[in-house]
């Protein structure tokens, strides 16, 4: 035996199996499975880390967002064109805090935003010379994935998020030419139509016009091409 170890024949047998005890705790802990992360239970689509918005890019300055009030048209920059329906005061733990009461008129949804978080969150509708900036962005000459498609589909995802609908605009316009030149995936083709629907809503509420006049605007802009035959 080492030195300092108790006489007592009770005690260094208390002591050896306390060690096995704890090697085997030990091996069990590193065999058991990790634990599942908190991450898992993120249902609702968010930004990644990488697509923050141009608002929120903005938070270490001071907060001069626009002031906004009841009836106004406003655009969520994660969910589109929202209807300020209502201002309400709420308390939560002893605190007051005022909110927007946010109506989507082109989905079931109705969300509240702190009227003092709002630089974070939402924007201005675009006017009626800002819609058609937007609608000539469409013409102008498609970007291509080239050879990186996977920064390609990156760059595509973040101006999704971006919360500027020029932007957006690019991304129907990229994606418009090439599906119809050499076709697309169908999670491209689904990013496809989530901007093509965020570009109508907020050129019909901009613009004062129904569904299928903004759609059918967005489509004569949009131009056509031929498909690009595949080598052999």
């Amino acid at each position: 035996m080492t030195s300092g170890v108790p006489t007592s024949a009770k005690k260094p047998a208390e002591s050896g199996k306390q060690g096995t005890r704890t090697k085997s705790e030990t091996a069990g802990i590193a065999a058991a499975p990790p634990v599942p992360a908190p991450a898992r239970r993120r249902k609702v689509k968010s930004p990644p880390r990488h697509a923050r918005s141009a608002a929120a890019a903005a938070s270490s300055t001071t907060e001069q967002a626009p002031k906004y009030k009841k009836g106004d048209y406003v655009v969520h920059i994660q969910h589109g064109v929202a209807h300020i329906s209502d201002i309400q005061t709420k308390s939560d733990f002893g605190e007051t805090q005022e909110y927007f009461i946010l109506n989507f008129p082109t989905e079931e949804m109705v969300i509240s935003v702190p009227t003092n978080k709002t630089l974070y969150t939402i924007r201005p509708l675009i006017n009626k010379t800002e819609a058609a900036r937007v609608v000539q962005k469409l013409k102008e000459d498609p970007q291509e994935s080239g050879a990186n498609w996977s920064r390609w589909y990156k760059v595509l995802q973040e101006k999704m998020y971006s919360g500027d609908i020029f932007q957006v605009a690019e991304v129907v316009r990229d994606l418009n030419y090439s599906n119809q030149t050499k076709g697309i995936s169908p999670a491209l083709k689904k990013m496809l139509n989530r901007a093509r629907d965020a570009l109508i809503t907020e050129v019909r509420f901009s613009l004062g016009l129904d569904a299928t006049a903004a759609e059918n605007k967005i489509n004569r802009a949009l131009p056509t091409f031929e498909p690009i035959a595949r080598k052999k």
